[in-house]
């Protein structure tokens, strides 16, 4: 699977945009799990249908991105992996987050 987006510049630079505020407001903790998978909590206030709606936009340009939401009793996570030639590309998602979550 070729590590690509299909997105132009403009479209890229506002979806990075639609990231940030995404995870700004649903994220309050992250961790990085291995050098190719990385996980956030959600809040409870999350809107997952916006969560689903921007992963599936995500998949649809940049394939090798899998996401997941992952439910737990007591805890919603969107988790996110790549392959392992895709592992800065992971780096640069997770330094989307604010700084602190």
């Amino acid at each position: 699977m070729p590590i690509a987006c299909s997105l132009t510049a403009a479209a890229s630079d506002d979806r990075i945009d639609e990231w940030r505020r995404f995870l700004a407001a649903s994220v309050d903790a992250a961790e990085r799990t291995s050098p190719q998978q990385f996980r956030m909590h959600l809040t409870s206030t999350t809107d997952l249908a916006a969560a689903v709606d921007l992963a599936q936009r995500e998949k649809a340009c940049c394939d090798f991105f899998e996401f997941a939401i992952v439910i737990e009793s007591d805890a919603l996570w969107l988790s996110v992996r790549v392959p392992a030639e895709a592992s800065r590309v992971l780096d640069d998602f997770a330094r989307l987050l604010p700084n602190d979550s």
